[in-house]
């Protein structure tokens, strides 16, 4: 069963998060949007295993995990074989970014739930609102916000690139460096908490993640500060390096535009130029 909610310009101007679609029960299709979508969107994994392609990379949503897209995002989906189901939230407004990245759910990927309830929940009641004839769009958003606030008391991104299945080791790993990517970390830093060698360490977690621990490291820290740059316009550049991680501001520039193809300030200015547009 799928809805789809209507909003006109003055609810967007003036209510901070607006319900636009909702899939209950879906059987999915294979969608390609290789210029993304225009609003968020929050899928459920209920039965089967899907296949996502986010900016490039590849990840599977298996039952009870949540994939989460920004607008921005060139993506593809589709079912790894057999039938496909899913729940799913679109949605959109002007509180969306600044919202989510307080609630650190603004990365885009797979995410682990530690308790499918805090999904499914919120599902009855935003079905409800979404199937009355005349949607109160100021309910819907109290729901959202509910389901925002409860999922992020409860997930954890996993890597791209894998199944995101059961990985023990790994799995800690990557709840560390998402939770300390602002600190000043080494390999011998990690092998030391973990007990275990460098080169043992870093074997584990490439067999897993598909990347070494400096490289998910540092996407981490480049996400962030692509975040800060979009969210923070009069923060400067040392101010963003030393949040992110990066030991000085021209180390911060030079591993940006190696990872983005702009300067940090060159990406500021393009997103406030699009912004505008």
């Amino acid at each position: 069963m799928r809805y789809s909610v209507s909003v006109t310009k003055r609810q967007k101007e003036h209510i901070p998060l607006l319900l636009r679609s909702l899939g209950v029960s879906h059987l999915q299709e294979e969608i390609r949007r290789p210029h993304g979508f225009p609003i968020w969107q929050i899928f459920y994994g209920v039965s089967g295993r899907g296949e996502f392609f986010l900016d490039g990379e590849r990840a599977v949503l298996s039952p009870g995990q949540i994939a989460i897209l920004d607008p921005d995002i060139r993506h593809g989906y589709r079912s790894l074989g057999g039938d496909w189901m899913v729940h799913y939230v679109g949605f959109e407004g002007e509180a969306c970014t600044r919202l989510l990245t307080c609630l650190k759910l603004v990365r885009p990927g797979i995410y682990s739930l530690s308790d499918p309830g805090l999904f499914l929940s919120h599902l009855e009641p935003l079905t409800a609102l979404a199937a009355a004839s005349k949607p109160s769009h100021t309910a819907c958003s109290k729901e959202l916000y509910g389901l925002l606030l409860d999922l992020s008391t409860g997930v954890r991104i996993l890597p791209m690139n894998q199944a995101a299945e059961g990985f023990g080791l790994v799995r800690e790993m990557i709840l560390f460096l998402e939770d300390h990517y602002s600190e000043d970390l080494s390999l011998d830093d990690l092998s030391a908490r973990f007990g275990m060698t460098p080169e043992y360490l870093c074997f584990c977690f490439k067999d897993a993640a598909g990347e070494t621990i400096m490289q998910y490291l540092r996407r981490i820290r480049i996400h962030h500060a692509k975040v800060l740059l979009m969210e923070s316009p009069d923060a400067g550049l040392k101010v963003i390096a030393d949040k992110c991680g990066f030991s000085s501001v021209s180390y911060f520039g030079r591993v940006f535009r190696e990872a983005t193809g702009f300067t940090p300030q060159g990406y500021r200015l393009g997103v406030k130029k699009d912004r505008k547009n």
